[in-house]
C-alpha cells in the first residue's frame, strides 16, 4: 500500500478544522497530520512535518494566508490549496499568484450539495494536486525563437485556455496586451463556483484591457476580455454573438468548447492557445482552430505551473508553436484586427 497523502490545514477557525478534519478521515489514503490556527504557525509546521498539501484559509491572525504562501514557496515549497470564501476571492487570486496551486470556496450549507459535495471536492482536489510534481516556481521568460502569426496577420477573436496555474499566467499575459487591441479575447479558466467575479477584478487590475462577465447575445469589441459567468462555459456563434450556457456535468470541457467555436465562426481568422493546466481540456479545440487555418499556440511546457494541458495540445497535433508568456503577448501583440468590410458594388 502506497504511503497516504500527508495534509496540513489551517484556519482561525477551531469549527473549520474540525469539520475539514472529519470529512478527510473517510478517505483511506488522506491523513492529516497537523492543524493550524494563524499563518505564522502553519509556515512553523510545514517546515517541521513536511506534508504533501496544505489547506490555507486567507483571513487568518498573525499572518494571512497571502504572506504565508509566500513564506512557504520560500522556506519549504509545498502544494498549497487555498479555500476561502467568495469575498475573498480577489485575496485568493493573489495568494494564487505567490505559489498557490488551487482555490476552492469554503462549504455553503444546503447550498449545492452542502458538506456532503464540499467532501467530495475536498478530496478530489487534494488526490489530484498531490500527483503535481514538486519544483521550483517557473519564470515566465521570453522564449528565444521568434513567434510566427497568420499568413494575413489578422483575427477575427482570440481564445484562452487555463486550468492550474492559470490565473497568474493570465494576468502576465494580458498585463501586456494593449488596450488598443484590435479584437476581443475569449478565456476559459477552469475555477470554482463563486470565484468568476474576484478573477475579472483581479485581471482588470492587472490589465488595461476592458473585462466583461459574458452574456448571450453579446457582440463582442475589440479590446475586451470575455469570461463566462459562474458554472457557465461560452461560445461565439456564427452570427458573430456569445451564447453563454450551463455546464453539463463534472467533465465538462469548456476550453474545447470555446475553441471549437472560434474554429467554426472565424475560421482562419481564429487565434487560440492552451496555457497551464491539468488534464486536457483545450487540445481539441485548439487543433479544430488549427484544422481551420487559423493561428494555435501553446504555453512552453517549462514554464507551466503544470503543464499537461499544453503537452497535451502538443501531442494531439494542435499546435507546432510553444512559447512562453512574454513571447505569447509578442505573438499577440502582432496580430491585427478583422478586415474592415468593403461594401458590395452595384
Amino acid at each position: 500500500m502506497s504511503k497516504p497523502i500527508q495534509v496540513l490545514l489551517a484556519d482561525d477557525s477551531p469549527t473549520i478544522l474540525r469539520m475539514f478534519s472529519g470529512l478527510l478521515a473517510s478517505a483511506p489514503d488522506i491523513r492529516v497530520v497537523g492543524t493550524a490556527n494563524d499563518g505564522k504557525e502553519a509556515v512553523a509546521l510545514v517546515q517541521s512535518l513536511r506534508p504533501d498539501v496544505v489547506t490555507l484559509d486567507v483571513r487568518m491572525p498573525r499572518m494571512d494566508g497571502i504572506d504565508a504562501t509566500e513564506r512557504i514557496m520560500a522556506e519549504s515549497p509545498s502544494r498549497i490549496l487555498v479555500i476561502s470564501g467568495a469575498m475573498d476571492a480577489e485575496m485568493s487570486f493573489k495568494a494564487l499568484q505567490a505559489g498557490a496551486l488551487e482555490v476552492m470556496p469554503k462549504p455553503t450549507p444546503g447550498k449545492d450539495g452542502g458538506l456532503a459535495n464540499f467532501g467530495f471536492q475536498l478530496i478530489s482536489t487534494i488526490r489530484t494536486m498531490a500527483d503535481i510534481p514538486l519544483s521550483p516556481r517557473k519564470l515566465l521568460v521570453a522564449h528565444p525563437t521568434p513567434p510566427p502569426i497568420l499568413r494575413s496577420g489578422r483575427v477575427n477573436g482570440f481564445g484562452l485556455v487555463s486550468a492550474t496555474g492559470g490565473p497568474p499566467a493570465l494576468a502576465m499575459l494580458l498585463s501586456l496586451l494593449p488596450p488598443s487591441l484590435p479584437y476581443p479575447v475569449f478565456i476559459a479558466q477552469h475555477v470554482s463556483v463563486g470565484f468568476t467575479s474576484g478573477l475579472r477584478q483581479w485581471l482588470a487590475a492587472a490589465s488595461p484591457l476592458t473585462m466583461e462577465v459574458a452574456r448571450s447575445g453579446t457582440r463582442p469589441l475589440p479590446g475586451h476580455v470575455y469570461l463566462p459567468p459562474d458554472g457557465h462555459q461560452m461560445q461565439v456563434l456564427s452570427s458573430g454573438e456569445l451564447l453563454v450556457e450551463p455546464f453539463l456535468g463534472r467533465h465538462a470541457t469548456p476550453g474545447d468548447t470555446l475553441l471549437s467555436s472560434l474554429a467554426r465562426a472565424y475560421g482562419n481568422r481564429a487565434g487560440g492557445a492552451v496555457l497551464t493546466g491539468m488534464g486536457s481540456d483545450g487540445a481539441s479545440g485548439l487543433l479544430a482552430i488549427r484544422r481551420a487555418g487559423g493561428l494555435t499556440l501553446v504555453q512552453h511546457p517549462e514554464s507551466c505551473v503544470v503543464p499537461n494541458m499544453p503537452e497535451g495540445a502538443l501531442r494531439l497535433g494542435a499546435s507546432e508553436t510553444s512559447l512562453t508568456i512574454e513571447a505569447m503577448a509578442s505573438a499577440m501583440r502582432a496580430l491585427s484586427g478583422a478586415m474592415p468590410t468593403v461594401p458590395l458594388r452595384s
